[in-house]
């Protein structure tokens, strides 16, 4: 069966978890680590990777359409996420006994692979392999959906399928410990992208535009190249 996963693009593919994560210290994080999910280190390099690629994206967009401008920060708090989402699926899947299925996984990552291949070349294999282990993670979440619903996958009720999967590994989830390195912002809920990301709170407009999930465009206009894209 030929899996789809309708509207994902390459630099949104964050799925979207209704429940919090559970955050400890942030002291005892390794160094050059981004965060730490269940005993697994993720790298600041990792993520400036990924970030970067989807920076390129982001820079092709922009000259075929009115793409949204982002800045580097959002783009690595973006790219912490989906590498801890990916790290926790294929965790849970572990746990439980869920294998990704080699033609589902594959279906998953063609909607993605056009993507990765109009990127420069410097930044495809990484980016390929990140996506890769996106699509894996993708599917052993349906699989977890399905023996929650007793349902069988169908390109109608995929998306139902991910979300009770998600449902399932918030039951897991609760009991690993994350931690996160404070300057990727990490919000309430435990995900990068929503805090402050700073020792001190955002007072200065400039600051609050900063840290907004949806910068106003006219101070994105005032940031030099180097700290946004697109």
């Amino acid at each position: 069966m030929r899996t789809r996963v309708h509207g994902r693009k390459l630099l949104i593919a964050l799925t979207a978890v209704g429940a919090a994560l559970v955050l400890t210290g942030c002291g005892t994080l390794p160094p050059g680590a981004a965060a730490v999910v269940d005993g697994t280190k993720i790298t600041n390099s990792d993520v400036q990777e990924l970030a970067d690629s989807q920076c390129a994206g982001a820079e092709l967009s922009a000259k075929t359409s009115q793409a949204q401008t982002v800045t580097r920060k959002q783009l690595s708090q973006r790219s912490l996420r989906l590498l801890m989402d990916i790290e926790l699926s294929l965790k849970y899947a572990k746990e439980e006994g869920l294998e990704p299925r080699a033609d589902s996984s594959s279906a998953i990552y063609t909607q993605v692979e056009p993507l990765i291949k109009a990127l420069p070349k410097k930044h495809q294999e990484s980016t390929a392999a990140t996506f890769h282990r996106w699509a894996d993670a993708t599917d052993v979440l349906i699989q977890a959906g399905e023996q929650a619903t007793g349902k069988k996958e169908t390109a109608q009720n995929q998306q139902d399928l991910l979300n009770a999967g998600y449902q399932r590994r918030e039951s897991w989830r609760k009991k690993v410990d994350i931690e996160i390195d404070p300057r990727y912002g990490p919000s309430d809920d435990g995900w990068p992208g929503a805090g402050d990301g700073s020792v001190s709170e955002a007072s200065s407009s400039f600051a609050k535009d900063a840290d907004a999930e949806q910068p106003d465009p006219s101070w994105m206009s005032t940031l030099p190249a180097s700290q946004k894209c697109g």
